[in-house]
């Protein structure tokens, strides 16, 4: 087993005080082991050794406390969806009860975290469209990725079609509290003209927006999702002219949300179309999200052939909007990616935890919680004792 150099220090200094060292997984092992058959329930696996636990779970063991530690060797597959069906209808949880759920969530958060492939440092974007210039600060997930991100760990539905994802490099995008991600898709349809960029009353625009959300909700309803009111400008919209950026953000009440969600934007024009990147979370992140979107929008580059001053009139096509119509048509009225995004938040982010749990891979299989005492080495986990390996 590694330790790490910290957790050493530690333990030794806890040594020479009246403390007691966090208990390792050897710990949690041998209290496996130790725990009386007495004490299970009936139905209980009352032959589980340490043997018959992952890693993952061992780790997790180490952390809990005997009473919670008791409680968790008595759960099974069904046993623990009923414990995480009952926190998520908001029961009361006993302390135990409370603790296993918090520490298995995050060892299986921690689980999906880890199959995600980060990139950091320049990333190309959609065969050479543009280049994003991430540095240390930021990580990228690739469309596949993305995609996993938004429908097992946010809840969205399928079939959304991104160029990516950029998340912050020192949080997860699964945390409950802080995780966010910008969604990166690309609009072709026509080179956006800047020239209104100084005739845009954005106060006139923020009522027609308004007014246009409302009008939406019948259809949000038919299509199951709850009402959604645009409250205002959480960012005034803003056009810097050297970059050919524009970015805003708003703030929107979705019907039975615990909290306010803000809608963070930016549009980069190129010379074909936009490049778009939109970001999701509750409003109390306005102010961590706020100075990391101003820092995005100035690391993406169009490459060369690709860059607004490419734009040639006499062979391009021109969009039949422009900045105006860019944020009116873009915003929030859509059907579609935020609508789903949305629809997570009405019930606060703390749900991510139990679209993980529930609808990834099952706990037993993300994790391999208990391993099956009949299966051989060379067997899979859904193959059957008597059926070969290669046998359907």
């Amino acid at each position: 087993m590694l330790i790490s150099p910290l957790f050493t220090a530690l333990s030794a200094a806890l040594i020479f005080a009246d403390i007691a060292p966090p208990p390792t997984t050897a710990d949690a092992a041998e209290a496996i082991d130790a725990a009386p058959d007495a004490d299970a329930p009936e139905g209980a696996d009352e032959s589980a050794g340490a043997e018959d636990y992952s890693p993952e779970i061992l780790e997790l063991l180490a952390g809990l406390d005997d009473e919670s530690r008791a409680l968790f060797l008595t759960l099974d597959e069904t046993t623990t969806r009923e414990l995480f069906d009952k926190a998520q209808r908001g029961e009361m949880l006993s302390p135990a009860e409370r603790k296993v759920v918090d520490a298995l969530t995050a060892a299986m958060l921690k689980a999906f975290d880890s199959e995600l492939n980060y990139k950091f440092g320049d990333v190309t974007l959609s065969d050479g469209l543009a280049t994003l210039h991430l540095g240390e600060e930021f990580r990228y997930l690739g469309p596949s990725d993305a995609e996993r991100v938004l429908t097992e760990a946010w809840g969205n539905p399928p079939g959304n079609v991104s160029l990516g994802m950029i998340v912050p490099a020192d949080i997860s995008p699964l945390d409950p509290t802080k995780g966010w991600g910008v969604v990166i898709t690309y609009s072709e349809e026509g080179h956006v003209s800047d020239d209104d960029a100084d005739e845009i009353d954005y106060d006139e625009l923020l009522e027609q927006l308004q007014e246009a959300t409302e009008e939406a909700n019948s259809g949000r309803v038919s299509a199951g999702y709850e009402p959604m009111h645009l409250v205002g400008w959480a960012e005034p919209p803003r056009y810097v002219g050297d970059k050919h950026s524009l970015y805003w953000a708003q703030q929107l009440a979705v019907d039975g949300a615990p909290q306010h969600s803000l809608n963070y934007a930016i549009r980069v024009l190129g010379r074909k179309g936009v490049l778009e990147f939109n970001a999701v979370s509750g409003i109390d992140q306005l102010a961590a999200i706020k100075p990391e979107m101003e820092a995005i929008f100035a690391r993406v580059e169009f490459e060369e052939g690709n860059r607004y001053i490419d734009f040639d009139p006499d062979i391009d096509e021109v969009a039949a909007y422009g900045l105006g119509g860019l944020i009116a048509g873009k915003v929030a009225l859509k059907a579609g990616l935020w609508a789903g995004l949305l629809k997570l938040l009405i019930a606060g982010k703390k749900f991510i935890l139990f679209i993980v749990i529930g609808g990834i891979a099952g706990i037993k299989g993300l994790l391999g919680m208990r391993k099956d005492k009949d299966q051989s080495p060379d067997q899979s986990p859904d193959q059957s004792p008597d059926q070969s390996p290669d046998e359907p």
